[in-house]
């Protein structure tokens, strides 16, 4: 059976859609803007979730939950935060059959639903650091959906932090990032990793840190943020303590969140023209077991199949044994759906105690011994997760263009390096004529002299080399 998919180098937003389609993980809503995300890709989301999760708790964070709906005069109080998120907001104005005296803002993020609360529990330095993350939904009106990506509800995790010191909370910002770059490389897909802009920093903090991921048709992914607050939202919403020294301080603050555009992420930066590439550690179904019989042979063959779904146990294994579908159609619904291995198991294989094994990330086909199999296997999917990653870092790699003015800017594939004055009259004047906007100063650049001493828009000193793309 012929998949509907769009190939990538006619049309790449047009085929990121028709992946999600085919490969059966989400689709539309009957609210505009919003998605309905099915099992096969909610658990991709599960299977990343589990990973976060695992690695916040163990910097010793903990779980909280904080209601959906936001008093107005929160968002409010803090006039830089409610700026950059006012085109986006949704808000209830009706409930209970009456008109609200008190108009409520459903969460676009929870600086502001948490923080007051924050100022109740934080009354000492002994009280401090408070680290807490929550799992929720949050609601951005957004323009243009797009599956994952942009959708104007999605799921996500926000951790919070309050601090003594601001050594400690810049501490948190970059120990976060670290583990959102460590979240990606479990993916198989490299990050650019460093700060935002002053125009690109998130509204109302001091320091935005990011990691973007190019992707196939070389725009950027906001992969994950971690941002360091400074005091501002501390002097907002009153959160302070008693310090040792018996006088009152502000606490440093710091919030970070990663969000299921991450899937996203991962459809962009493996998918071919045939559908989904999924790194094991992600696939919902890392084997695929594809029973080839006739009558006569039909019980020995799924006897086999059965032997080795048991053997593999500890792997996620199925056995596809809908009598309906012919191999030919099975086959190809492994490759949409980015199913690891496939095994194709006949009666020859049942014969001669063997396996043939279809690898998705390279298409290759071999036929195995059965003995050993678990090994065999693990070490199988340890070079599909290397395959992916060391593709797409080439890809990255290959795929930045070195430029001096803003002129030499045409349609290049992928980023853009330059330096930069780091202006935001610049930045805005990039965005406005391109539609594009720097998207990362990585650490290495940061700590480098810049490779031209001029700006590449301005003309006017240049501070450092700089990333830029458009971006999704």
């Amino acid at each position: 059976m012929k998949r509907d998919i769009t190939p990538q180098n006619k049309n790449f937003a047009k085929w990121y859609q028709d992946v999600v389609r085919e490969a059966d993980l989400a689709e539309a809503s009957e609210v505009r803007g919003c998605g309905i995300v099915k099992p096969y890709g909610y658990k991709i989301w599960e299977l990343i979730k589990e990973e976060i999760a695992k690695k916040i708790e163990q910097t010793g964070a903990q779980n909280v939950y904080f209601p959906l709906f936001i008093p107005i005069e929160n968002l409010e109080a803090e006039k830089e935060h409610v700026q950059g998120f006012s085109p986006e907001l949704a808000v209830v104005t009706h409930a209970g059959g009456e008109d609200l005296e008190n108009k409520l803002v459903v969460r676009p993020t929870s600086e502001t639903s948490m923080y007051k609360t924050y100022a109740k529990w934080i009354q000492s330095y002994r009280d401090l650091p408070l680290r807490l993350n929550q799992w929720n939904n949050v609601v951005r009106w957004e323009k243009r959906p797009r599956p994952f990506l942009r959708w104007s509800e999605f799921l996500w995790q926000e951790g919070h932090s309050a601090f003594t010191n601001k050594e400690d909370a810049v501490k948190e910002v970059w120990q976060m990032l670290d583990i959102y770059e460590q979240v990606y490389m479990f993916l198989a897909i490299p990050v650019f990793k460093g700060k935002k802009s002053e125009m690109e920093k998130f509204a109302g903090g001091d320091m935005t840190t990011v990691v973007e991921i190019m992707v196939k048709d070389g725009k950027a992914i906001q992969g994950a943020t971690s941002h360091y607050l400074g005091t501002n939202f501390a002097k907002v919403f009153n959160v302070k303590y008693l310090g040792e020294d018996e006088k009152e301080h502000y606490a440093h603050q710091t919030s970070w969140g990663f969000a299921w555009r991450a899937i996203g992420a991962l459809i962009m930066v493996h998918g071919d023209d045939n559908g989904l590439k999924l790194p094991p550690n992600v696939a919902p179904i890392q084997v695929e077991i594809i029973p080839i019989y006739k009558n006569n042979n039909k019980t020995s063959v799924l006897e086999y199949a059965n032997k080795i779904k048991e053997e593999l146990k500890d792997f996620r294994v199925h056995i596809d044994s809908r009598e309906e579908l012919s191999p030919g159609y099975k086959f190809n619904e492994c490759e949409v759906k980015g199913i690891p291995i496939r095994f194709e198991i006949g009666e020859k294989e049942v014969t001669e105690n063997s396996i043939t094994i279809f690898r998705r990330d390279t298409g290759e086909k071999v036929k195995v011994a059965k003995d050993n199999l678990k090994n065999t296997i693990s070490e199988m999917f340890a070079n599909i997760h290397e395959n992916l990653f060391s593709e797409a870092k080439d890809f990255a790699q290959k795929h930045i263009t070195r430029i001096e003015s803003i002129d030499e800017i045409k349609n290049q594939v992928g980023f853009f390096e330059a330096s930069w004055c780091e202006s935001i009259e610049s930045e805005k004047l990039l965005k406005e004529r391109f539609s594009m906007v720097s998207r990362v100063l990585t650490k290495e650049s940061e700590s480098k002299e810049p490779k031209n001493k001029k700006c590449f828009i301005t003309g006017k000193n240049a501070k450092h080399d700089w990333l830029f793309a458009k971006s999704y």
